[in-house]
């Protein structure tokens, strides 16, 4: 591997860290609340129906965790009173989750207000650029799972 190949592989390293470090600065979570509980929260704000209520497989999806942790997770939210679960009238095998009204406060707190509050920074940075780090960080993301899977054995066992 070359000289500049090596400074662009360390130089993406270093910046998935300023990565990880500008997600250490969100607001601190109450008590007994996961990042991922907003993830949920997040995906049900932007998906409910007219009466705020989702279905499972479409927090899902838009969350992007798979289908069983999404369930997990819900179900953790519920015995706090974040979130209900009930089936739909129309369809009793169809699970659909809502806020309660603790879970639209954390909305409004946690969700909402941060997006605005990130926003107002987030507009003072080039469009362009914006969408093209989004761009990138996915494409970032795809390389190095590709790398990691194909030689998982190899990390794991005799150390590459």
């Amino acid at each position: 591997m070359e000289k500049k190949d090596i400074k662009r592989v360390t130089n993406i390293l270093e910046t998935l860290q300023y990565a990880k470090a500008a997600l250490a600065l969100l607001p601190q979570l109450p008590p007994n609340m996961k990042p991922v509980y907003f993830r949920i929260l997040n995906a049900i704000y932007k998906i409910g129906d007219d009466t705020g209520s989702s279905r499972v497989s479409d927090i899902s999806k838009v969350s992007g965790l798979l289908l069983p942790n999404t369930t997990k997770v819900i179900n953790e939210m519920v015995e706090l009173n974040i979130v209900e679960k009930f089936t739909s009238a129309s369809d009793k095998r169809v699970v659909l989750v809502r806020a309660t009204e603790l879970g639209n406060q954390y909305i409004q707190k946690y969700v909402l207000c941060f997006i605005e509050d990130l926003g107002g920074e987030f507009s003072k940075i080039n469009e362009a650029n914006c969408l093209i780090m989004i761009e990138t960080m996915h494409e970032v993301y795809q390389a190095m799972k590709t790398v990691y899977k194909e030689k998982e054995a190899e990390y794991t066992t005799n150390g590459h």
